[in-house]
């Protein structure tokens, strides 16, 4: 073996790199094929997911019976409507007859609620392979709590009205009352008994207390109407809906990363196996 072979430092220089490779290239390219493949074939397996968001606005309607504004569902009692296991497949046929059954898959698993106390929103996820498809997942739960709380305004309304028309009989009963003491007045005034000024004084009496009435019931039902009108507003979706894909990685950041995993695990192979050579082809120390 010449000398200065056995006299060159342990390290390899910048230059010598070709000519390791080109000595073990076979260890290399080994190592290369091996753990390149073991950082992309598991990887590319992973599913990636998307999860689409959006943000709804819980509709007001006005009770009533308590005289003040109300959302349409508590925030509590929309989470339990939402975990029901029916609620999906009910928000489903009330899509329409467009939906597929590769849609009715992405609907059950992976809805995700959060509720913002003390505002009337609340934010829902819905998360799928695709894209398209966990928007379309979210869309139709969506519409299908707009729906139900569209349901349940309506009944809201029902009350109102209900109350309203009470608020109508009654002050068509005492308008005819308000009528018939008009007409007593009338004749009393004209009658010219002794005792006649006393009785155009009661039922004019009668005649202010029941115009009051009038006025306050008359007032209380156009207030409920008013209120009805502008405390109302029905759930709706706030924006747009959003989508943003959590897990996984793309194909080509996954190859890319393979690739430098595999190119590093050769040059430590080819350094490793070329330094074991020349360490044994070294004469014993004597």
């Amino acid at each position: 073996m010449p000398a200065n072979a056995a006299a060159r430092p342990e390290g390899i220089k910048p230059n010598e790199f070709l000519q390791l490779f080109v000595r073990q290239w076979r260890w290399a390219v080994a190592a290369f094929v091996i753990v390149a493949g073991f950082a992309i074939v598991p990887l590319s397996r992973i599913n990636s997911q998307w999860e689409a968001q959006a943000t709804i606005h819980i509709g007001l309607v006005y009770d009533a019976l308590a005289g003040s504004p109300r959302l349409v569902e508590s925030l509590q009692e929309v989470q339990e409507r939402m975990r029901l296991k029916s609620f999906p497949q009910e928000a489903l046929k009330q899509s329409g007859p467009g939906s597929d059954a590769a849609s009715k898959s992405v609907l059950l698993p992976g809805v995700r609620i959060d509720p913002v106390p003390s505002t009337g929103l609340i934010r829902i996820a819905a998360r799928a392979p695709t894209a398209d498809e966990a928007t379309h997942a979210l869309t139709v739960i969506v519409n299908g709590l707009k729906s139900v709380h569209g349901e349940l305004t309506q009944a809201a309304r029902y009350e109102v009205e209900l109350l309203a028309q009470q608020y109508a009989t009654e002050l068509a009963s005492l308008r005819e009352v308000q009528s018939n003491l008009l007409k007593a007045f009338s004749s009393a005034s004209n009658s010219g008994a002794d005792d006649g000024s006393s009785t155009v004084a009661s039922v004019a009496s009668a005649m202010e207390r029941n115009a009051r009435e009038i006025r306050e019931i008359d007032h209380q039902r156009f207030l409920l109407l008013r209120r009805d009108k502008y405390q109302s507003s029905p759930t709706e979706m706030i924006g747009r809906i959003s989508s943003v894909r959590i897990g996984g990685a793309s194909r080509g950041l996954i190859i890319v990363f393979g690739i430098v995993m595999g190119l590093a695990a050769g040059l430590v192979c080819a350094l490793l196996r070329d330094y074991i050579a020349r360490r044994r082809s070294q004469p014993l120390s004597g």
